[in-house]
């Protein structure tokens, strides 16, 4: 239980597309959103739980506006990585160090996909509580 919300607390720019394909990308984004978080039985969905990260996000990094749409792809993408390991998972055994090995390789490219978008200062920060929750890490 105690990984389970250490992950949810965690888990929790297409300029160049056409107007068409920004519509379509926006849809598959929007019916991902909606699809089911596996791991949490009281109806999260995927939406809920990248709304929840990226607000913990803006605040302890101190995310601006330009860099809010990256970094709500980068999580949207990250969860959904999550969710479909943890469902893979599920088929094959899922144990608490399978888990935390899939919840350390994710975050730990989310951390690395964030150093394009962040500051110096915002990366720092970014680093800092990943080495807190997976020491086992190589950032």
């Amino acid at each position: 239980m105690k990984i389970l919300s250490i992950l949810l607390a965690i888990l929790l720019g297409l300029s160049t597309l056409t107007s068409a394909q920004t519509k379509s990308a926006e849809n598959q984004t929007k019916s991902v959103e909606n699809e089911k978080f596996v791991f949490l039985n009281n109806g999260a969905t995927i939406g809920m739980i990248v709304k929840s990260v990226l607000k913990a996000d803006k605040q302890r990094l101190k995310l601006t506006d330009q860099q809010l749409p990256k970094a709500k792809q980068i999580i949207t993408d990250a969860t959904v990585k999550y969710n479909e390991g943890v469902k893979q998972l599920k088929k094959s055994g899922l144990n608490n160090q399978k888990l935390r090995v899939l919840a350390v390789a994710v975050e730990t490219e989310k951390v690395h996909q964030y150093k394009s978008i962040l500051t110096p200062e915002q990366y720092a920060i970014l680093v800092a509580q990943h080495k807190k929750v997976y020491p086992e890490s190589k950032v």
